[in-house]
């Protein structure tokens, strides 16, 4: 039976996800003895005040733990944490557990369920997101229905929304559907108030009319009012929400699918990331619709994107209109390989250099 009289909890760190560190210290609060093996530098502030005690290396966190907890940025520190040389599933007793709580792919979660079944060692996948209203946090479990059984009294410690799936994988499938949807939403949103701005229509009026139509949305709900108060902070900054994006469009790959809608979100919030938005919240994509006074107030640099440039040299103008003006599609979605070098995310290229095309980015006025 879990609980916190006689349940030791090894975390290893390093996604800095918040969400993430508030579900650790919740645990620490309720009474469970947590170990961290290994932590991002941002991590290390809340978790000592919660009292989890810091150790030098996996061998020693895993020594007597019955449940390891894993938080990490991309897929390929998870695939190398849990199957790399002396990893995980390599080192833990039989018979123990491990929640896996990054962002990854359904393929990698199920590989890692699937090899962990071998040693008998339960893994669920479990990516917590900070969504929904007012960005309360997510938790989507994948795995069996019996680990999920076992794990299940510390569910409501990770996050203050379960949504348990049915099978290994299905945790990040979930997840990443979600990253989907809300790229849409909060895009398509943001620009149908980016055009009533500068068009001089009225902002109340325009945030009435899309809350009572089929363009109502989360995000006009959660963040629309920050857009428009500048408010710029929050749970999902733009950094974390970039790998949620690369790993949707790593799985659409994998699948032989082109997901348009994804593969833009990525630009744009990639050239946010670039000027100086990286630790912002998602609806900072706004401010690529504002004046460019406006963008230099919030701390965007538009000489930072020099340095991001193809990798033979940066677009000519043909290639640059192609991708961002309406009727052109770029490399990002012809179906073959996406181009090297530009982006530091790795998907797709980034637009040249230099100052933004006009004032502001999208922005006119």
């Amino acid at each position: 039976m879990i609980s916190p009289l006689d349940t030791r909890i090894a975390f290893f760190g390093g996604a800095a996800n918040p969400a993430v560190i508030d579900a650790v210290v919740n645990l620490a609060n309720a009474g469970y003895s947590i170990v961290v093996a290994s932590h991002d530098p941002r991590e290390s502030v809340a978790l000592r005040a919660a009292g989890c005690r810091f150790v030098g290396d996996r061998f020693e966190a895993l020594s007597q733990c019955d449940i390891v907890m894993t938080s990490l940025r991309v897929p390929a520190d998870v695939e190398s944490l849990y199957l790399g040389d002396n990893g995980l599933l390599e080192l833990m007793d039989a018979g123990s557990h491990a929640i896996d709580l990054s962002i990854s792919t359904p393929q990698l979660a199920r590989e890692i369920q699937t090899m962990g079944a071998i040693s008998d060692i339960d893994v669920l996948d479990c990516p917590i997101m900070s969504l929904g209203q007012h960005e309360d946090t997510c938790v989507f479990v994948g795995g069996t229905p019996e680990a999920q059984a076992v794990l299940s009294p510390l569910f409501p410690y990770l996050a203050p929304n379960v949504l348990p799936q049915t099978d290994a994988g299905e945790g990040q499938f979930a997840c990443m559907m979600s990253t989907i949807a809300l790229a849409g939403s909060i895009m398509g949103t943001v620009e149908a108030m980016a055009l009533a701005h500068i068009a001089g229509f009225d902002e109340s009026n325009a945030v009435n009319v899309l809350a009572t139509t089929a363009g109502a949305s989360r995000a006009l709900v959660d963040y629309v009012p920050r857009v428009i108060a500048h408010d710029y902070s929050g749970k999902i900054r733009v950094h974390e929400f970039l790998d949620a994006l690369e790993v949707a469009l790593d799985a659409a790959e994998a699948f032989d699918l082109t997901i348009p809608l994804v593969e833009t979100a990525f630009q744009l919030y990639n050239l946010l990331s670039v000027v100086g938005g990286d630790e912002m919240n998602i609806q900072a994509i706004a401010l690529l619709y504002e004046d460019e006074q406006t963008c230099a107030d919030f701390g965007l640099d538009w000489a930072l994107a020099d340095q991001y440039v193809q990798g033979e040299g940066e677009y000519d103008d043909a290639e640059y209109n192609s991708f961002f003006h309406p009727g052109g599609r770029g490399d990002s979605f012809d179906g073959g390989p996406r181009p090297a070098g530009g982006s530091p995310h790795g998907h797709g290229p980034m637009p040249r250099g230099g100052n933004p095309p006009f004032d502001g980015f999208f922005s006119r006025n």
